[in-house]
């Protein structure tokens, strides 16, 4: 199979009209030259050089490949100058992040990995991990921040960024603020404010009560973590948030399920899409080191 490594030293030697000066030049072994250029002549069935008593000379085959060979390295030289020129320039990440996740991880962006990467730009956007991961495969996202329990499906490529679990959370003023565990049967009578149908703690919580066979009392469904916050810092109700999310609101008490309800924070892309370089960099900043948070 032609490959463009035969053709340059092909097209060196015949420019130098010597192999060891071609050698020289590229920095390779006199033989790795007379190899390409007998490979080519295999590949073709023809004869490219013949001798001389010093250098070589061209057959008529080989300078109708010289020719053609000269056109082919031109473009693919300014194949590969375009490519890099590509490659230096830096384009906006669009990322995807949930409400809850972005109160943990945004401070992170912003104020620790972008001014370290000046040259990299990032757009964000707020939904549910369902909205993200769809938005991912329409291509209008580049990256999405997503909460989960379960391995994503198979569409996705993902790195872990943190360990958490989903708590129950209420005011500092609730009966039950100083137990360290709850059951969802305790919860029955309890109202509450979740997270929209898009968002990850909606399913997760609302399987929980449905295996116990309890239908909880939502008051009020919404996208916006202030609005939980609010409900639940005023007492008219509880919910439930990422533990890692109660470090930005220490005004609310966090308590875990019994059993617990883990969950998993990871930074997803399409499978098998062009990832640039910017891109690559945020993943591995953001990439989980394996130390449970």
């Amino acid at each position: 199979m032609l490959k463009l490594q035969q053709l340059r030293y092909f097209q060196t030697a015949c420019r130098l009209q010597s192999i060891t000066g071609a050698a020289e030049a590229l920095h390779i072994s006199q033989p790795s030259i007379s190899v390409a250029i007998r490979e080519l002549e295999q590949e073709f069935g023809v004869k490219l050089t013949s001798r001389r008593y010093q250098g070589f000379a061209l057959t008529e085959e080989g300078r109708q490949l010289l020719s053609m060979a000269d056109g082919l390295l031109e473009h693919a030289d300014q194949v590969a100058a375009r490519m890099q020129d590509i490659g230096r320039r830096h384009y906006p990440i669009r990322l995807g992040v949930p409400p809850m996740i972005g109160a943990v991880l945004l401070p992170r962006l912003y104020g620790s990995f972008l001014p370290r990467n000046p040259q990299i730009t990032v757009t964000t956007e707020e939904g549910g991990a369902k909205s993200l991961l769809r938005n991912l495969l329409e291509k209008t996202l580049d990256l999405a921040f997503v909460a989960h329990s379960e391995p994503l499906p198979e569409a996705f490529s993902a790195v872990p960024v943190v360990s958490t679990e989903t708590v129950w959370c209420v005011a500092q003023d609730h009966p039950l603020r100083c137990r360290s565990t709850v059951t969802v049967d305790e919860l029955r009578q309890e109202p509450l404010v979740l997270f929209q149908k898009d968002f990850f703690q909606y399913e997760i919580v609302m399987h929980r009560f449905q295996e116990a066979g309890i239908t909880p009392r939502i008051i009020h469904a919404t996208g916006q973590l202030s609005t939980v916050h609010r409900l639940v810092r005023s007492g008219v109700a509880s919910g439930f948030l990422l533990k890692n999310t109660l470090e930005e609101l220490p005004d609310l008490v966090g308590i875990s399920l019994d059993p617990p309800i883990p969950a998993q924070i990871s930074l997803a892309w399409e499978r098998g899409r062009h990832l640039s370089n910017d891109m690559r960099r945020m993943i591995e900043e953001f990439q989980q080191d394996d130390t449970p948070e």
